[in-house]
């Protein structure tokens, strides 16, 4: 059964109207496409005029011209009145003008969704090649200091595999990771007052941020760290136990499908999750947390990544 909701009701086009442009685009991320379909009375050219939230939060994107899907997985009519959006659990239809920020956090969802059926992962976390090993920083619950501790560990020589985003594969190799440290800029629709300029951040904790270096090889994630970067407690480290690993580990992945998201006022993200994607995140993550986790709290990025290199001391023997 389709779910439709609006904050006005939308109004068809006048009767006369009836040579509408037809424009057809395919965005993929890790080899998985989205077909976009956007049926107006003046010919688009592209969807989005730019990609870089994409490409930060799906650790990168491709669109084409050349569809290969017989389908559209999101229809869009920006010329009637009023704003809507149509569900029916297998695609989405929306009506009216909607802000870019506002369809590009749609897109990452729908995306995102179509990337886990095909088997792939996506982390909200961060990742390093450092002292031999490779390490993520995710955010878990309270997302409380992947990037600081990121930006800290390159500062001492480790090399980035990811920044915002993890993509594996089922056997938890890294398919592909984000590249920019910051998302220099929001897209209307998608405005923050409470997000803090990210340099500000860097200024904190840092003279200046180091040169950031690129990863090339192939990556398996050896150890998993849950920073918590809070001044207001003393230092601590500990490896997790079982549950709260997957637990945690949970957070990350749903973080994709936006089910706390509201995309517009009135307007929620639809409910792309499923009990099957659910189960089978959960057994994905029942294999990958095997390895080794450490939740440790600093007050700096610097006392997060002293308590890492004592860790990886023991490790290494």
């Amino acid at each position: 059964m389709a779910v439709a909701w609006s904050t006005v009701t939308p109004r068809p086009w006048p009767k006369e109207v009836t040579n509408l442009a037809h424009h057809i685009e395919e965005i993929a991320a890790a080899g998985v496409p989205l077909r976009v379909d956007v049926v107006s009375e003046r010919q688009y050219e592209r969807i989005l005029q730019n990609e870089d939230f994409l490409n930060y939060r799906l650790a990168g994107v491709r669109r084409y011209l050349d569809y290969t899907l017989a389908e559209p997985d999101l229809i869009w009519y920006p010329d009637t009145l009023g704003k809507m959006m149509e569900y029916d659990g297998k695609q989405v239809i929306l009506y009216g003008q909607w802000y870019e920020g506002e369809i590009q956090r749609l897109l990452v969802s729908l995306l995102a969704k179509k990337m886990f059926k095909a088997g792939l992962y996506l982390f909200h976390a961060s990742a390093v090649h450092y002292r031999n090993k490779n390490i993520a920083f995710i955010g878990g619950e309270s997302n409380s200091g992947k990037t600081m501790s990121q930006i800290e560990a390159c500062r001492r020589g480790g090399a980035i595999i990811s920044t915002e985003t993890i993509v594996t594969d089922a056997s938890g190799r890294v398919v592909m990771g984000s590249k920019n440290v910051f998302l220099r800029q929001r897209a209307k629709g998608t405005e923050r007052i409470d997000k803090p300029n990210q340099d500000e951040g860097v200024a904190k904790f840092f003279s200046r941020p180091p040169e950031f270096t690129i990863y090339e090889g192939p990556a398996v994630l050896d150890l998993v760290i849950l920073p918590d970067i809070d001044g207001n407690y003393a230092p601590l480290a500990g490896e997790m136990a079982t549950y709260e690993k997957q637990y945690q580990t949970f957070h990350c992945l749903c973080d994709y499908l936006g089910m706390h998201i509201l995309l517009a006022p009135g307007l929620p993200m639809p409910l792309l999750d499923d009990q099957q994607l659910r189960v089978q995140r959960a057994n994905f993550i029942e294999q990958f947390t095997q390895k080794p986790y450490y939740y440790i709290r600093g007050a700096n990025p610097q006392v997060v990544i002293d308590q890492l290199d004592e860790i990886l001391k023991k490790m290494e023997g």
